[in-house]
């Protein structure tokens, strides 16, 4: 279960930008230089296979995969007991400590109604426990398979080219961590709440992010994030896209062709990777392949 959750942050949280395309790949040149982005979903259904011809034509074109973090190294038994001591309560410590009663209310009928075990989910922190109950909802919906960024992870190592990342395991470990602090009341009762629009979400974002009509992609979800947690939206889009941006320019240097791929939701919005790129003289398209 746990090895998944990072991905359900780029599902939770999705952004727009006013285009509509034939599939969410951008290219951004600088010169004679050019690399693509991609916006991906992370966990899908096998009906969302084969994946849109865009990201395959970009792969194909490329000499190099760069994704968010290496999920590999995360799904390791080091990395795994990590997790679970940084996402875990010592003690007598439990998240019901953060929380208002009627949400601890909401919490209890919300694990009963579904016969999930309380007493471990309780020891969770918050970002660990929304990701799980997240997670559980999702493969009610048969959102089971490993998404783009697994898929061309596996593809390139199969093809002998380079994987890189834009982050290390541990700065995703201590980011799930962070993930609510201060909010811990406002972010489980949002979970909880929202598992009601999930399918309904699912199939709107999953389809827009098909067809790139990134408009449909934030009605779907970044409008009542943005407006209820800013602080959150700033820790897991703005701070992060900042970070990766003088990434993205080393390797617009390097002369070799890379498809960089992360959640759809860091690509657009003004402060999002495309924009940040724009503001900084680099040509930015959306491919329409």
């Amino acid at each position: 279960m746990k090895k998944h959750w990072l991905a359900l942050l780029t599902l939770l949280w999705t952004v727009a930008l006013s285009a509509h395309a034939d599939t969410s790949v951008w290219k951004v040149t600088k010169g004679d230089h050019y690399l693509y982005v991609g916006g991906t979903i992370h966990l899908l259904s096998r009906d969302d296979f084969p994946l849109p011809d865009g990201f395959s034509r970009a792969y194909q074109d490329s000499d190099m995969v760069v994704l968010e973090t290496d999920m590999a190294a995360l799904e390791t038994a080091e990395y795994q007991r990590e997790i679970l001591m940084a996402t875990t309560y010592s003690g007598d410590s439990s998240v019901l400590q953060h929380l208002s009663d009627d949400t601890v209310e909401l919490l209890r009928d919300y694990l009963e109604e579904r016969h999930m075990p309380a007493a471990p989910l309780f020891r969770l922190k918050p970002g660990m426990l929304s990701m799980t109950l997240t997670i559980l909802e999702l493969q009610q919906l048969g959102l089971t398979e490993a998404g783009v960024d697994q898929f061309f992870r596996l593809q390139a190592l199969n093809d002998g080219k380079e994987v890189g990342y834009l982050e290390s395991p541990d700065q995703q470990i201590q980011f799930l961590v962070d993930m609510g602090k201060g909010q811990e009341d406002e972010l489980i009762r949002y979970t909880i709440l929202e598992m009601e629009r999930l399918p309904q979400d699912m199939d709107t974002i999953r389809a827009a992010w098909r067809d790139g009509d990134t408009q449909k992609l934030a009605a779907a979800g970044l409008e009542r994030w943005v407006d209820r947690f800013p602080d959150l939206y700033d820790m897991i889009l703005v701070d992060r896209n900042h970070d990766w941006i003088p990434e993205i320019e080393r390797l617009l240097d390097t002369g070799d062709v890379e498809l960089v791929l992360f959640g759809a939701l860091h690509l657009v919005g003004d402060d999002g990777v495309l924009a940040l790129l724009e503001d900084r003289g680099y040509q930015v398209e959306q491919v329409d392949w």
